[in-house]
């Protein structure tokens, strides 16, 4: 195995000799797939590369600037496949749900306040948001934004309005999703089949430094923490972390709607939540890594925005799964759906559009709410008046006023909206949310 030069000697006084030997050199880093544990000097586009550190065949990429890897190798069993990722057309490739941002039905690419006392806030839908300082940062807002690496079209765009005095070991402000049991039971985490998996994702920070991705499970006991750096700030940055190796120990829930794993990018935390053994499963709760950067949040007006995240199965970061409108909105669904227009924010006024109605029939009545995606779980169901948009509350359109309204039978593909105090004949409008998120 070798990764001579391929160029041979076309200048000055070179013997016979010499050019039989370039010429072998150069024969022999084809002939081995230019093998080596590190990427061979001075590629060109469409050269194959062996890389024995993570038995990956690669190929250069035509605009020259990246490894493009395409088949695993298995030595032990001799045998190489494109990945052991899922890739059926039965099966989705990103166990993330929502990964390019472009579903964001409570708001709806509006600014959301995002509390720095560890309320989880849903800044888009699968995407929490979660601030914790005592150091007093304040004003930190999550939203969608129209602002993407090229191929994408959102990110999620963090800010912070006053940064921290300082950050306690006890701080953090983190980016996660929560990955249901049932979109996880293949990878066998917990047993001694347990498969790798693959990370990758966009990031542009106002503030370069050091920053995570950790895998946790459902319990908090078992973790891996990946450090990754920012350079240039400003600046789209692709993070890939392959051959994530599958864990075999711990507890991991591996079936059923409960959450089995959560995926956090880490934006700042404190030493409590940092982890110095990186890449490696251990015990415990851990966000960061001991070489943590914390400007963003110590710095008014920094930003962090992420794009494009995908977990799948496999020893190598696959292209980014690009799923049809329709088929990424259905997946969020399940855990939270709107009957107000797509586009339309929850709670918005004067917006009937939609809305579920009903003509009373008594003073106790209600009307039955049919979902379009089966639920994860019995959900939590809010009802809004079309007309002011506030909670629980309908709107007696004939009266000109909102009535009080709830939620009644409610399972996992409907429920029904009734209240008290109608008029007889009168038509009751509402809007409503159901959310099964975890």
């Amino acid at each position: 195995m070798s990764q001579n030069s391929l160029t041979l000697p076309t200048s000055g006084t070179v013997s016979g000799l010499q050019m039989a030997q370039a010429t072998n050199n150069a024969l022999d880093t084809l002939n081995t797939l230019a093998s080596g544990a590190s990427a061979p000097g001075s590629p060109e586009a469409g050269q194959l590369w062996h890389d024995t550190t993570n038995n990956l065949l690669k190929i250069r990429s035509l605009d020259n600037t990246t490894w493009v890897p395409f088949l695993q190798l298995n030595e032990s069993s001799y045998a190489a496949a494109p990945s052991n990722s899922a890739t059926g057309a039965n099966d989705r490739l990103n166990r993330l749900i929502n990964g390019a941002m472009m579903i964001d039905q409570v708001n709806e690419g509006a600014s959301y306040s995002v509390p720095v006392n560890n309320t989880l806030t849903y800044a888009v839908d699968q995407w929490i948001a979660a601030c914790l300082s005592t150091g007093s940062a304040s004003g930190v807002t999550a939203q969608r934004v129209a602002d993407a690496p090229a191929g994408f079209v959102n990110s999620l765009k963090v800010t912070v309005g006053t940064g921290a005095g300082s950050v306690g070991a006890g701080d953090f402000l983190l980016l996660s999703q929560p990955i249901e049991a049932n979109n996880l039971g293949d990878i066998n985490f917990g047993t001694a089949n347990a498969v790798p998996l693959s990370l990758s994702f966009w990031v542009k920070s106002s503030v370069a430094g050091t920053f995570a991705a950790a895998l946790q499970n459902a319990a908090g006991s078992r973790v891996l923490v990946h450090k990754f750096s920012i350079v240039s700030t400003g600046t789209w940055t692709q993070i890939t972390i392959p051959n994530i190796v599958g864990d075999t120990g711990g507890t991991w829930v591996t079936s059923g709607n409960a959450v089995s794993m959560t995926l956090f990018i880490t934006v700042a935390t404190g030493s409590t939540y940092q982890q110095a053994t990186l890449d490696s499963w251990v015990g415990g709760t851990a966000f960061g890594s001991t070489s943590q950067t914390n400007g963003v949040l110590t710095t008014t007006g920094a930003t962090f925005q992420v794009a494009g995240v995908q977990l799948n199965s496999g020893s190598f970061c696959m292209p980014f799964e690009k799923r049809q409108f329709q088929q990424e909105l259905s997946l969020c669904q399940r855990y939270f759906e709107k009957s107000y227009d797509f586009g339309t924010a929850v709670g918005t006024a004067s917006s009937p559009n939609g809305c579920e109605y009903f003509v009373a029939a008594a003073a106790v009545d209600g009307a039955g709410i049919r979902y379009k995606v089966t639920k994860r779980a019995d959900p939590s169901l809010t009802l809004y008046s079309p007309n002011s948009g506030t909670s629980g509350k309908a709107y007696d359109s004939n009266g000109s006023a909102d009535v009080t309204v709830g939620g009644a039978n409610i399972g996992q593909n409907g429920a029904i909206g009734a209240g008290s105090g109608f008029t007889s004949g009168h038509q009751i409008q509402q809007h409503w949310t159901a959310s099964a998120r975890m």
